[in-house]
Order: structure tokens, then sequence, then C-alpha cells
């Protein structure tokens, strides 16, 4: 009888773990395309507009190369470190570079 007051716990787990590769995929792969863009955008030597378009490119592709990774590692802690790492170290190498000028 217990395993039947179970049966529908062990159903939503795969729930949940879609629901956070959802999550991971769409709020973690836009804050890495984010960051990605920010470090670009503040590290080419280029004039302000030509460097924010060329930040926007790169984070466009950015974008569903993170869905790509969530989606294909096979555990999810993996692509939630992956995805987190990378949001971290673009963020890191932004804020060195500094404000604009």
């Amino acid at each position: 009888m217990n395993v039947s007051r179970s049966q529908p716990l062990l159903r939503a787990i795969p729930i949940v773990r879609a629901t956070a590769r959802l999550l991971l995929a769409s709020v973690g792969g836009y804050a890495f395309a984010a960051a990605l863009a920010y470090a670009v955008a503040r590290g080419l030597p280029m004039e302000r507009a030509e460097a924010t378009v060329a930040a926007s490119l790169a984070a466009i592709l950015a974008m569903p190369a993170a869905a790509v990774w969530v989606y294909g590692t096979p555990r999810l802690w993996h692509a939630a470190a992956g995805i987190l790492g990378l949001t971290a170290v673009c963020a890191a190498i932004a804020w060195s570079i500094g404000q604009p000028v």
C-alpha cells in the first residue's frame, strides 16, 4: 500500500527535473548571454556602437548554445555548474575591465 502512495511522487520527479532544466536553460542562458555581451562590449577596442553590435551578435549565439549545453549534459548538476561558472567568469571579466569612460 505504501508503494501506491509514493507513486505520484515518483512521477513528479521527472517533471521537476524537466522544469529545472527549462529554467536553467532560459534564465541561466539569458544571464550568461547578458554577461558575455557586457564583457565583449567592454573588451573590444572599437567604437561603442560597433562593440555593442558585435557583443549582441555574440550573445545571440551564446543563449542557444547554453540551452544545448543544459539539455545535452546528462546530469543537471553539471549543467548548472557549467552555466553558472561561465556566467561568473564573464561577469568577473566585465567587472575587471571597468566602467565605460
